[in-house]
């Protein structure tokens, strides 16, 4: 089962880390037009800063992709998820699930969110969470090639969990 979320995280983390990169760094070039600091622009120069320090990506590639995308809150959440999926590949599944929460507070309909946060939960141990992170995904995205076999593992936690103690 380990090695099935390995491959799966891996196809999610191929096609979104790139984006996902992009989107973050956009969403955070384009939260700072007032005069005043607001809470969530303190949060996300906080992000921003993270981000930089990290060696998940170089800074002048973050400049360059700051003119990829618009500003709305789906690019806000995507930003978020990207954060998450560096924490992800980087094996700081806690630090991950935070920004999956974040992002989801921006766009609860997004499928990759919940993909990720099941991964987050399965690397933490937490079997019951991530079946319920993985439910949601499918919930959400049921035509997705991924859904068939997630629903596999959500059966086998589900499965493994109501089996009494040994």
């Amino acid at each position: 089962m380990g090695q099935i979320l390995r491959r799966l995280a891996l196809v999610a983390r191929g096609w979104q880390l790139a984006i996902l990169v992009a989107a973050l760094l956009a969403a955070l070039a384009g939260c700072g037009g007032g005069e005043q600091e607001t809470a969530e622009d303190t949060e996300q120069e906080q992000l921003a800063e993270e981000v930089e320090l990290s060696t998940f990506i170089q800074r002048t590639d973050s400049l360059r992709w700051l003119s990829y995308l618009s500003f709305s809150p789906q690019d806000t959440a995507l930003a978020y998820v990207m954060v998450a999926a560096l924490f992800l590949s980087n094996e700081y599944p806690r630090a991950a699930l935070h920004y999956l929460d974040r992002a989801a507070l921006y766009d609860l309909d997004r499928s990759v969110i919940y993909l990720n946060m099941g991964y987050a939960y399965n690397m933490l141990g937490d079997f019951e969470k991530a079946a319920e992170s993985f439910s949601m995904f499918v919930q959400r995205d049921p035509g997705s090639i991924l859904s068939q076999e997630i629903f596999r593992i959500v059966e086998k936690y589900r499965a493994i969990a109501s089996q009494p103690p040994q």
